[in-house]
């Protein structure tokens, strides 16, 4: 049996590996087994080393809560002025649960990065509003929010 091979080297690593990772940062499940995939090749004792490693985790408390951690991280990405589709998107793809959007803090938010980026003095052409509506929406505002901030708040 060659050393790479060697269960007990494999599941060394692979703990090894996601502690290295938590001790970044906070990661899902999901993130975990991605990267662990990445990182070493795809056999059944690799996979099963895998998950052991992330049962490891849990059972060293290492890995939070999935609302937790799911509430931090649309919190960062709140402060990045990002929206709500966004970051339920960003949720997502991290395998974290989705969080309920705050429909004043969506539209305060979405005012604010429009009178940083526009000159609201004078009154907006119907580009201008259309291109205010694409912007927003790449920011990833919903539709409803883009609306009243067009046509209620401009």
């Amino acid at each position: 049996m060659s050393d790479e091979k060697d269960p007990r080297k494999i599941r060394f690593a692979t703990q090894k590996k996601v502690m290295d990772l938590l001790a970044r940062r906070d990661h899902s499940e999901k993130e975990l087994r991605k990267k662990l995939r990445e990182r070493f090749p795809d056999d059944e004792e690799t996979l099963s080393a895998i998950e052991n490693a992330i049962q490891f985790a849990k059972d060293n408390n290492w890995l939070g809560d999935p609302q937790d951690l799911a509430q931090r991280m649309a919190d960062m990405l709140h402060r990045k002025n990002k929206g709500i589709q966004y970051i339920n998107n960003y949720l997502r793809d991290k395998g974290l649960p989705q969080v309920a959007p705050d429909r004043e803090a969506e539209l305060k938010k979405a005012l604010e990065i429009v009178k940083g980026k526009y000159d609201l003095e004078e009154k907006l052409t119907r580009e201008d509003k259309a291109k205010v509506g694409r912007f927003l929406m790449s920011r990833g505002f919903d539709s409803e929010t883009v609306r009243k901030v067009i046509y209620e708040k401009l």
